[in-house]
């Protein structure tokens, strides 16, 4: 279908800013250089920016945020890339959280919420990406009319049970264990139960 789930030259990734910022927030706790925690605050700056503006935040549902890995049109909700967009968030907001005066409280504010906004709307829709004997990549069967599930390859299935084992060390929802779980079944051979 040309024209869907196409990307235009100079386009942002929420994976890479998610990826780049828990980078500069570990070279800052490495070297206590505050250039590194000045760079992972700008990096945020498309955290607000809509993917149609060309940035990385697309609604769900008109109601949950998601910092888009591929900001398509429509929105392709590509499940690990807002992950690693979530542990750059988390990194940052842990270091602005525990160090006093690295960020403003007004950064801080804005680190805890767009984590936890984020937080909320992966606990919402990751039943979404369950197929009951697998994982999908992305969410491109509901968002664009017609589309099959892009079934998850078993190394992005792997790499979805990894992120969420991840996030359970630092949030003690049991939907992420539990989850995880269900999806390292399905590794086995488990299925969904079925009618």
């Amino acid at each position: 279908m040309p024209g869907v789930m196409e990307l235009k030259p100079g386009w942002y990734s929420g994976m890479a800013q998610g990826q780049a910022i828990s980078t500069l927030t570990r070279a800052f706790w490495k070297t206590r250089d505050r250039k590194f925690v000045d760079s992972a605050l700008k990096a945020i700056r498309l955290f607000h920016v809509p993917s149609e503006k060309g940035g990385i935040v697309a609604m769900f549902m008109d109601k949950y945020v998601w910092y888009e890995e591929y900001p398509t049109t429509p929105s392709s909700f590509v499940l690990n890339g807002f992950i690693y967009s979530l542990l750059g968030l988390y990194d940052l907001k842990y270091l602005c959280e525990t160090i006093q005066d690295v960020c403003s409280p007004a950064q801080v504010q804005q680190t805890l919420e767009l984590y936890g906004t984020g937080m909320t709307s992966l606990k919402t829709l990751l039943p979404l990406y369950d197929t009951g004997c697998g994982t999908t990549y992305d969410l491109r069967h509901v968002t664009v009319p017609g589309s099959a599930p892009n079934v998850a390859r078993w190394d992005y299935h792997t790499t979805h049970i990894n992120q969420l084992l991840m996030l359970a060390t630092v949030d003690d929802s049991p939907i992420l264990k539990d989850v995880a779980t269900r999806w390292t079944g399905y590794m086995k051979g488990k299925r969904a139960k079925h009618n």
